[in-house]
C-alpha cells in the first residue's frame, strides 16, 4: 500500500476541497469508481480500522441531510459508517437471549462481490407521499445488510423525486424506478418493478419499515438449504411509538390452511424472481387484499415455502393487529380473492368472515362420500350442571341429533357389551346403532378406535368420545369438508371444558419434552397469542376425542398403533399421515364442549408408551415445524410468548 499513499494524500486533499461540493463529489467518486474499482476496494481494506477510514468516507460519501433530532439515533445515522446494530432489533429486547453484535459497514464497490452471494435480493421500496425520515430510516437498514448480495429498487412517480434522488449516489445497488402512471398500491410496484431486478429473490418493503442486518444472510441461508424454495418468509414484529420493536409475530413454518384464514405470511416474503413474473396482477382490490392475492398465488405455484423463524422485518405502523388480520375494509375484498383461491379445489367452496375479527373461513362443500359418526363408549354417567346424573353417551347422541344442523350421516355407539336402554330406543329411532367391541384387557384405545373404524367401508370416519355435547350446529360438515380434501389426512375442532375454557385447539409437540395441549384452560373469547385458536390452521396434531379422516386414509397409515394403548396414539396417527404428505387441519368452526377425562380418568402418561413415542418421533419433537421456536414449551397454560 505504500505506493498508493501519494493517492491517498491526493484522494484526502481533494476531499477537504470538496467537502461541502456534493455535484463534484459524485463526479468525482464516478470516475473513480469507473476507473480503479479496485483500488477503492484495496484503500478501504487497508484503512478499515484505521482514523482516515472515517476521513476518506466522509470526504467521499454523498452529502445527507440533516438527523432529525426526534429520530432514535440508531435509526437515523446519517453517516452510516460505524453504525451498530440497533438494541431495537435484538431479539434479547423481546424476551429471547442473544448476543448484542456490532457491525462496520463494509461498502461494496465491484459486482462481483455482490456476486459472490449465492442467493440476491431486491428490495422493492414504495414511496408514495413525503416521508423523507421513513425513507431514510429504511435504507439505513437495508445498507447495513450483512450480506452484500443486494439492491434496491425505489419507485417513485417522478424522476424529479428529491426524497429518491438523494440516495442513488449511495451505494451503486440503489436504483430508481419511475411508475408508468400514478401509485396504486405497492403490489402493483413490486410487480412492475421486479422487470428491473438482477437478483435471484424480490421482496417488498414498505417506507419507514426497517429490515435485520441479517435478512438477506438468513434468506440465502434457507434457499440454499432448501434449492427447491421459491418463497421464504421471516417473522415480523411493530415498532411501538418508543422506538422499541414490540408485537411479535412469531409464525409457524408452511401452513396453508393458516395462510387462507389471515395473510400469515405478511412481511418479509422473498419471492423467486422467475416465480413472481408469471404472476397476475391483483386488479381493483384494496391495497391489502391485493398483496394477500399475490402471496395466495405465489405460494399456490412455489416448488417449495421456506421459513426463517426469527424477527427479520419491523413495521413502522399498525395497520392491522400482529398475526396477518385484514383492516375492516380490507375483509371483503380478501374474501373475494380467497374464494376464487378455493374454487379452484371445489367449486362450491365459499368464504366468509371467520371467527377471529379481519380473519377468513373457507366452507368446503359437502363431501359427496359418507359421514359416520363413531363413538366410543363405555357407557359412564356422570353428573352435569343443571342436569344432574346422565349417561355420557346419551346426552352426546342426543345433542347431536337436536343440535346438528347435518342430517345424512350414521352414528355407530362402540360399546363394551353394555347398552343404556334411553340410548338404545333414541338411536333406534332415528335409524342410526351400536355395535360390541370384543373385550380386551386392559383398555386400549386405539384397539377400541381400529375397531370402530373397521366398520366404516368407505368415506369419512368421525371418531368421537362419549363425553362431548354439541355447540355449533355445522360441526360435521365443518369436520367432514376438510376431511374430505385429498391433500388433508386428519381435522379436529375446538373443544372447551364445560366453564367455556379451552380444552383442545390443536397439538404440539415438545411440551414437557413430549405433547401438549396449546392454550389449555385460557378463555376462548379470541384473546390467546395472535388469535391461533381462533383461525383455521394446521398442527403436528389434533386430539383422538373429536378426529375426523377418510377410511383410505386411516387403511394407508394403517390405523392406531395398538402399542399406544392409552396415550400418544392420537398424536402419533397424525404424524403418520404427515409423514405420508397429508395435512392436519384445525378448524374452531366446529366446536363442541368436553367434560374431559370422563372416558378414562387417568393423572400421568404411560412412562412406556412415552419412550416408544419418543424414540418414534424424537426429530418431529425436538422441531415442531407449527410451533414456533420462540415460543415456550414448559406449560401449555403460560403465554407463549413473554408479556409485554
Amino acid at each position: 500500500m505504500a505506493s498508493h499513499s501519494p493517492v491517498r494524500s491526493l484522494l484526502a486533499r481533494a476531499g477537504s476541497v470538496l467537502r461541502n461540493q456534493q455535484t463534484l463529489k459524485r463526479i468525482a467518486r464516478g470516475v473513480l469508481a469507473r476507473l480503479a474499482p479496485g483500488l477503492l476496494t484495496r484503500l478501504q481494506a487497508a484503512t478499515r480500522h484505521a482514523s482516515s477510514l472515517s476521513q476518506f468516507s466522509t470526504a467521499w460519501a454523498p452529502s445527507q441531510p440533516a438527523k432529525p433530532s426526534n429520530l432514535h439515533p440508531k435509526l437515523a445515522d446519517p453517516d452510516l459508517l460505524t453504525l451498530e446494530r440497533p438494541d431495537d432489533l435484538d431479539p434479547a429486547a423481546l424476551g429471547n437471549p442473544a448476543s448484542s453484535r456490532q457491525t462496520v459497514l463494509e461498502p461494496v464497490f465491484e459486482l462481483g462481490q455482490m456476486r459472490q452471494s449465492t442467493t440476491t435480493v431486491c428490495f422493492v421500496v414504495s414511496t408514495h407521499g413525503h416521508d423523507p425520515i421513513g425513507l431514510q430510516r429504511t435504507m439505513q437498514s437495508i445498507l447495513r445488510q450483512t450480506d452484500p448480495g443486494w439492491e434496491t429498487l425505489l419507485c417513485c412517480d417522478s424522476v424529479e423525486d428529491a426524497q429518491v434522488a438523494q440516495w442513488l449516489d449511495v451505494d451503486w445497488r440503489i436504483r430508481r424506478h419511475v411508475r408508468n402512471g400514478r401509485f396504486v398500491n405497492e403490489t402493483e410496484d413490486l410487480l412492475a418493478a421486479c422487470l428491473q431486478a438482477t437478483t435471484v429473490f424480490i421482496g417488498l418493503v414498505s417506507a419507514g419499515d426497517v429490515l435485520d442486518d441479517d435478512l438477506v444472510k438468513r434468506v440465502g441461508e434457507q434457499a440454499r438449504n432448501r434449492h427447491e424454495a421459491d418463497l421464504v418468509y421471516t417473522d415480523e414484529a411493530r415498532l411501538l411509538a418508543d422506538d422499541k420493536v414490540g408485537a411479535p409475530f412469531y409464525k409457524p413454518d408452511w401452513s396453508p390452511e393458516y395462510q387462507q384464514a389471515v395473510n400469515m405470511l405478511g412481511r418479509f416474503v422473498a419471492i423467486r424472481k422467475a416465480l413472481l413474473l408469471n404472476i397476475a396482477k391483483p386488479a381493483g382490490l384494496h391495497a391489502q387484499a391485493a398483496e394477500y392475492a399475490l402471496l395466495l398465488d405465489a405460494a399456490a405455484h412455489a416448488r417449495g415455502v421456506a421459513h426463517v423463524d426469527d424477527i427479520m422485518y419491523v413495521r413502522a405502523t399498525e395497520a392491522s393487529r400482529p398475526g396477518g388480520f385484514f383492516a375492516p375494509d380490507a375483509l371483503a375484498d380478501a374474501g373475494r380473492v380467497l374464494e376464487r383461491f378455493a374454487r379452484q379445489e371445489a367449486e362450491q367452496a365459499c368464504v366468509e368472515p371467520g371467527a377471529a375479527p379481519g380473519s377468513l373461513h373457507v366452507r368446503w362443500p359437502k363431501p359427496a362420500m359418507p359421514v359416520t359418526l363413531l363413538i366410543l363408549s363405555g357407557m359412564q354417567k356422570r353428573e352435569l350442571p343443571g342436569l344432574g346424573e346422565v349417561t355420557l353417551a346419551t346426552h352426546f347422541v342426543r345433542s347431536i341429533i337436536e343440535k346438528s344442523s347435518a342430517r345424512d350421516y350414521r352414528i355407530i355407539v362402540v360399546d363394551d357389551g353394555a347398552v343404556d336402554e334411553e340410548l338404545r330406543a333414541l338411536l333406534d329411532r332415528h335409524g342410526h346403532s351400536t355395535r360390541t367391541c370384543p373385550p380386551r384387557a386392559p383398555f386400549s384405545f386405539a384397539y377400541k378406535a381400529n375397531f370402530a373404524t373397521s366398520l366404516v367401508e368407505s368415506g369419512i370416519a368421525l371418531l368421537l368420545n362419549d363425553d362431548l355435547e354439541v355447540i355449533s350446529p355445522d360441526w360435521i360438515q365443518e369436520l367432514a369438508g376438510q376431511a374430505a380434501r385429498r391433500d388433508v389426512g386428519v381435522a379436529g375442532c375446538r373443544l372447551l371444558f364445560g366453564d367455556g375454557t379451552l380444552q383442545h385447539a390443536g397439538i404440539v409437540l415438545g411440551h414437557g419434552g413430549a405433547v401438549g395441549h396449546v392454550f389449555h384452560a385460557a378463555p376462548a373469547d379470541g384473546s390467546e397469542y395472535v388469535g391461533m385458536a381462533s383461525i383455521d390452521r394446521n398442527w403436528s396434531g389434533v386430539t383422538g376425542a373429536v378426529m375426523a379422516y377418510r377410511k383410505e386414509v386411516f387403511d394407508k397409515v394403517g390405523g392406531f398403533d395398538p402399542a399406544l394403548r392409552t396415550d400418544y396414539n392420537d398424536v402419533d396417527f397424525c404424524l403418520k399421515c404427515e409423514a405420508l404428505g397429508y395435512r392436519i387441519v384445525y378448524t374452531p368452526a366446529a366446536t363442541l364442549y368436553h367434560f374431559h377425562n370422563s372416558s378414562l380418568q387417568r393423572k400421568h402418561d404411560s412412562s412406556p408408551e412415552r419412550d416408544l413415542f419418543l424414540s418414534r418421533w424424537s426429530a418431529a419433537v425436538r422441531r415442531d415445524p407449527y410451533f414456533n421456536k420462540n415460543f415456550q414449551n414448559r406449560s401449555a397454560e403460560e403465554p407463549l410468548v413473554p408479556q409485554e
